[in-house]
């Protein structure tokens, strides 16, 4: 199953970046992910100002940390 991966900076520095995975949803195909990722990367967003998002990719049985929930 595919995951998304953010990547992302602390926003406050634009330092200190690293890569998190979504974990609320996983996708059977990379094309499934990747058309999802940007919206969920919006909404995750959202609700954790202090990262920015830099980038998003999608990546099967990935050995990343969660994504903080702030």
């Amino acid at each position: 199953m595919f995951e998304i991966i953010l990547m992302v900076c602390l926003a406050a520095t634009g330092e200190q970046c690293t890569e998190y995975k979504l974990t609320d949803a996983q996708y059977e195909d990379a094309v499934s992910c990747i058309r999802e990722s940007h919206g969920k990367a919006d909404t995750w967003q959202r609700g954790n100002p202090k990262y920015t998002i830099i980038g998003t990719r999608c990546a099967k049985d990935a050995k990343i940390p969660p994504a903080p929930e702030d």
